[in-house]
């Protein structure tokens, strides 16, 4: 077993609220609004499907490498620091940027370095809540809780405002992002001995690739919505205002979901989770898919926290109970690749043509994932043991 040293430190819940806090921020100016900016830079609907597949595909190439790296070091969070500090400067290069090629190689720039940040950070935190006996769920709660902030704000912002704004203030939370990794409660976790690569480890275990399945097809499901629903809603009538509420209204209910997170993992375990994530998939996109109306729009977004949330939390929970500390970096790394990479950037590289030829029809594709999601839990369930030690 790995011996897990935490460094001194007196905050270390404020120190991990604040960093998700940065980070989920971010990624509510990102994610509803990326889109938006590279259409004004020139993009059709099909260039932004291939770029956004592109980004996922390169993070997935470049997670397992960097996580390969940090298992063999003790301390974690200087690469952490440094690669968010990249972050910046690969983001500012794509300011000038027009047209698909110069857009799509200088993003893809920025997500090799900027890509490993997110689940390197979470697995120093995951480390921090081994030690320290913190609840993942209510930390967590609060990068979704900026994430709404970020989301609405902007989306009311952006009315009348150049798109330009979206890279200003994304590099702003970049930096953000940064300032808050110096500040994280640091960990020594030496490295263990192994006669096999930990990768290979992991991808040797039939249940890890059978939980990475169930996972990345409800991951997946959310390409459609990642890629065009703020383009699809913006076309409908609704204005970034509304958008962004909509964005903030799935987040609202993640937030829920994680504040009762313990208590309800405890009651239905991980493959109850895995279950209820894809469940509420299949509802969530068919009705997506049948309505532009506002309201009918706000209670298929409540259901966010749990096609993202509950699925998520399957995975974090598995990681932190059920592998061991010493690779538990490469298990992160394979499960953000591809869990929320590989399978993702397949599905997105797809949207764009099913997008443009099927319109809010592409969602039910989206539903057919998560059914598939929902039959491969189901067999979890079947053959799951608490005890179970996976690697």
């Amino acid at each position: 077993m790995t011996k897990i040293t935490p460094a001194p430190c007196a905050t270390p819940r404020l120190r991990i609220a604040i960093y998700y806090s940065c980070m989920f921020g971010m990624v509510g100016i990102y994610q509803p609004f990326f889109p938006i900016w590279l259409a004004s830079r020139g993009l059709t609907a099909a260039e932004i499907g291939l770029l956004l597949s592109a980004a996922l595909f390169v993070r997935a190439a470049a997670n397992p490498l960097i996580a390969r790296y940090a298992d063999t070091r003790p301390e974690r969070k200087p690469l952490v620091c440094w690669l968010s500090f990249a972050g910046i400067v690969t983001a500012g290069a794509m300011l000038p940027a027009y047209g698909f090629w110069p857009v799509l190689l200088l993003t893809m720039v920025h997500v090799a370095v900027q890509g490993p940040v997110n689940p390197l950070g979470e697995n120093l935190i995951l480390l921090n809540l081994r030690v320290r006996n913190l609840d993942y769920g209510r930390l967590r709660a609060w990068g979704s809780a900026a994430f709404i902030a970020t989301s609405m704000g902007f989306g009311a912002f952006l009315e009348g405002n150049s798109p330009d704004w979206m890279m200003y203030l994304f590099i702003l939370s970049l930096g953000a992002i940064w300032l808050a990794a110096l500040g994280l409660p640091g960990i020594h976790a030496a490295p263990a001995r192994r006669e096999r690569p930990p990768i290979r480890s992991l991808l040797s275990n039939s249940l890890f690739l059978i939980f990475l399945a169930c996972a990345a097809m409800n991951m997946a499901s959310h390409a459609v919505l990642t890629g065009f629903a703020t383009l699809h809603w913006q076309a409908a009538g609704h204005s970034e205002g509304l958008i962004g509420f909509l964005w903030a209204v799935g987040v609202v209910s993640e937030i829920a979901l994680f504040a009762w997170a313990k208590p309800l993992l405890n009651r239905i375990g991980i493959p109850g989770m895995l279950l209820l994530g894809a469940g509420a998939g299949v509802i969530r996109w068919t009705g997506t898919g049948a309505t532009s109306d506002l309201w009918l729009l706000v209670p298929m977004q409540v259901l966010h926290g749990f096609t993202f949330g509950a699925t998520h939390l399957a995975g974090m929970t598995l990681i932190q109970r059920h592998i061991a500390p010493g690779i538990s970096a490469s298990a992160q790394a394979l499960y953000s690749s591809l869990g929320m990479g590989v399978a993702l950037g397949l599905t997105m590289a797809a949207s764009g043509w099913l997008y443009a030829n099927l319109g809010g029809g592409a969602f039910w594709v989206m539903a057919a994932l998560s059914a598939g999601s929902f039959v491969i839990a189901l067999y979890i369930r079947h053959i799951w043991r608490d005890d179970l030690e996976i690697a």
